[in-house]
């Protein structure tokens, strides 16, 4: 069981968006000034997003799917003992 679980968190590690300080980068009217944001940064972190959220949107699905396998599982038993 731990090691489906770990099949299905094993990619998370290098998903995640890393996050800048709050004083090691620029503020918005800094990037302004010197000519603009960076469009390659942007589209870098864009990337990242899509990516962590289609991760998220796996994980979710199939998170639901043990859980419903869970449910038809517990089902079967109380039926079993019903009998």
């Amino acid at each position: 069981m731990s090691e489906n679980l770990d099949d299905l968190y094993g990619d998370l590690e290098n998903a995640v968006a890393k996050q800048s300080e709050p004083g090691s980068s620029k503020s918005n009217e800094t990037a302004n000034v010197e000519g603009g944001v960076d469009v390659a940064k942007l589209k870098a972190e864009n990337e990242t997003l899509k990516r962590n959220m289609g991760i998220l949107y796996r994980t979710a699905k199939a998170e639901l799917q043990r859980k419903d396998r869970t449910i038809e599982r517990l089902q079967s038993e109380l039926d079993v003992l019903r009998r």
